[in-house]
């Protein structure tokens, strides 16, 4: 009597860091020629209903102990290495269970959870990564922008080098700055995609000729988020700019504006709200960080030559909450609209 062979695989396909499970498990079936029934059943052995279809850009995979442990022999690798790249095979994801199990859930729809697609071009193609909240983010290398928004989708920047010299700024405020840094592109990003919403405010023709040179005349609000990246870091190092002054004695904000006003060459958001409304988002944002002079004899948190980034995180105010983890576009922001979404004047 002939006994079916037991799976193998014995191509291993690289690790990428940060990738869902269940993209790691369809890659590796792909690579060894399995079917995703094949791969999964050999998670949970015995068990008889079929295994799901693996969809990465649609649902996660989540393995018990025991399975992760299975997974570990089959592609020869030890738990812990595993655990290390794909953030739902560590302890807390993990299904509570003392018997093999695997089980797939939906993604979550709303803004920030769905996963990311890798980029072809240093990652894998068809590779999917867990957002962490982003939804969006600059590829490392710099020549593709990753978005999580509607099912998921890249953006070839190559052919916009400015978009690259704004990530090396992004990098060099997350540096010197740490999470605050982020935090405050967060929320220029925000200011400038309410501007590229009504009308491109600001960015006008340039914006435009950046969303030709992208190549998808018929989505520009998918290159949007990628079309005011420049604006945003020259936005947010002029945020940090007035972070610094607002602790300060004497500190007017409308001294700020006239300095973004020219920087950015918008008259507009120096003049009250603006002939067209330019300066509504500054306003709010103005609101969440309003001059506070600190008290006498006690110095300003991070106020002190070469604070830390501590020091830096301090000087926010409470409406931003710290990123869990380290990176580009991880921090939330203090301004409440959604791209995407209907957005409305002061107060959202």
């Amino acid at each position: 009597m002939e006994h079916s062979s037991p799976v193998e695989v014995p191509l291993r396909v690289p690790l990428i860091a940060g990738e869902t499970t269940a993209s790691y498990l369809a890659r590796t079936a792909v690579a060894n020629a399995l079917t995703h029934s094949e791969l999964l059943g050999a998670l949970q052995p015995g068990r008889r209903a079929r295994p799901p279809a693996l969809r990465p850009a649609a649902a996660e995979v989540y393995l018990s102990p025991p399975s992760l442990r299975l997974l570990a022999d089959l592609v020869r690798r030890p738990v812990d290495q595993l655990a290390r790249a794909l953030p739902h095979l560590r302890t807390g994801p993990l299904l509570e269970a003392d018997t093999p199990q695997v089980r797939s859930v939906t993604w979550p729809n709303g803004a920030g959870q769905m996963p990311l697609p890798c980029c072809p071009l240093c990652m894998e193609e068809g590779a999917w990564l867990v957002s962490f909240r982003r939804r969006w983010t600059p590829c490392g290398c710099g020549r593709r922008w990753l978005v999580g928004d509607r099912g998921g989708y890249l953006v070839d920047t190559t052919p916009l080098p400015e978009l690259a010299r704004a990530l090396l700024r992004h990098r060099a405020l997350l540096h010197r700055l740490g999470p605050a840094g982020d935090a405050l592109v967060a929320d220029a990003h925000q200011v400038a995609l309410r501007w590229w919403v009504h009308r491109r405010q600001v960015g006008g023709e340039i914006w435009r000729r950046r969303e030709d040179a992208l190549g998808m005349p018929k989505a520009r609000r998918k290159t949007a988020p990628a079309v005011v990246y420049p604006e945003t870091m020259a936005l947010a190092e002029a945020m940090w700019t007035w972070e610094q002054r607002r602790h300060r004695p004497g500190a007017n904000p409308q001294a700020w504006l006239e300095q973004v006003a020219e920087q950015l060459q918008v008259p507009g958001l120096a003049e009250g709200l603006g002939p067209r409304g330019e300066g509504v988002p500054l306003a709010y944002w103005l609101a969440h960080h309003t001059a506070a002079t600190p008290t006498r004899g006690t110095p300003a948190a991070g106020a002190r030559k070469g604070g830390s980034t501590e020091d830096h995180w301090t000087r926010l105010p409470d409406g931003h909450h710290r990123p869990a983890l380290p990176g580009l576009f991880q921090a939330g922001s203090c301004l409440t609209w959604v791209y995407g979404k209907p957005l409305t004047s002061v107060g959202v």
